[in-house]
């Protein structure tokens, strides 16, 4: 593959007070109806080709969805479904690529499992007895679990929610110990990555979403194991007088360097190329390069 784009920003100061590069999980959809670009990967040469940019741009992990949350999207099968993306799962094994399969189906949890992908996506958060039943043979297994927040931990966002800005934090808090816990009985607690959720995951008011973001040092204070998505979503388009998604690009950037910033080690993007540029501004912008020591080389943007 070629040479990765966060390779080609290496340049930084070594020991600024910067964090780390964040884990980048790019995003594959696999559908007909994603909000962002549905329709576009449905086969697996264009998918294989989109997974080798996203790469490319610098992702550390392929996150591969094949049944779209959108709110006005259709059901595929589980069969589809994992039809959809068992091929690219196999093709991406072949190179070596860290893959995260995001699905909330325990058919196609236990196919990927069989496979031995390297995170299970599940944006029901594992809350259903069916999918905890496939985890119980996983001790001793190198995958992890990403267990994400909603409001209401259905299969996709909603357009009615009763969380509020003043409660979601709170309610996120409530959810990320309970499934500790639960994990901890299942012997997988250091396999756990939480997901605050966003955008119509949690409500149709931008405000709830920024809440998230307002209160994210907090969160990780408990929960530093903490995967953000921010990417393109409604809270960012609702709170700019309606841009419509292909005019997100700006406004994701802007908030994953914020997250980045606070000390988020996981962030879930469609557009990595687009973040490493924008941190590597703000690094630039706030003082790395001075006429007394130059610009020094730092390690920690590859993967």
């Amino acid at each position: 593959m070629e040479t990765k784009m966060s390779e080609r920003l290496s340049e930084g100061i070594q020991g600024a007070n910067f964090p780390s590069k964040p884990v980048l999980f790019g995003v594959l959809n696999i559908t007909s109806d994603s909000f962002s670009d549905g329709g576009k990967y449905l086969q697996e040469d264009s998918a294989l080709e989109k997974a080798k940019s996203l790469i490319e741009e610098g992702a550390d992990v392929i996150d591969i969805g094949a049944q779209s949350s959108n709110t006005k999207a259709n059901p595929v099968s589980e069969e589809i479904e994992w039809e959809r993306m068992k091929g690219i799962i196999s093709e991406l094994k072949k190179e070596n690529v860290r893959i995260s399969i995001d699905t909330f189906r325990p058919y196609v949890i236990r196919k990927a499992l069989e496979t031995g992908v390297d995170y299970i996506n599940n944006i029901r958060g594992f809350v259903d007895p069916e999918s905890l039943e496939l985890l119980k043979d996983q001790v001793g297994t190198p995958t992890k679990y990403i267990s994400m927040f909603s409001q209401d931990h259905s299969v996709k966002a909603s357009e009615v929610s009763d969380l509020r800005p003043e409660t979601v934090v709170s309610k996120a808090l409530e959810f990320f110990r309970e499934r500790t816990r639960t994990f901890e009985s299942l012997g997988l607690a250091d396999r756990l990555i939480l997901d605050p959720g966003m955008g119509f995951f949690l409500s149709p008011d931008y405000k709830v979403s920024f809440a998230v973001l307002a209160s994210i040092s907090e969160i990780l204070s408990e929960f530093p194991n903490l995967m953000v998505s921010v990417t393109k979503k409604s809270f960012l388009g609702n709170a700019l007088g309606g841009l419509p998604v292909e005019e997100r690009e700006v406004p994701t950037a802007i908030s994953e360097t914020y997250l980045w910033m606070k000390g988020v080690p996981m962030i879930r993007t469609h557009s990595p190329k687009s973040f490493l540029t924008a941190m590597k501004t703000w690094e630039l912008a706030h003082g790395i390069y001075s006429p007394q020591r130059g610009l020094q080389e730092r390690s920690d943007y590859s993967p």
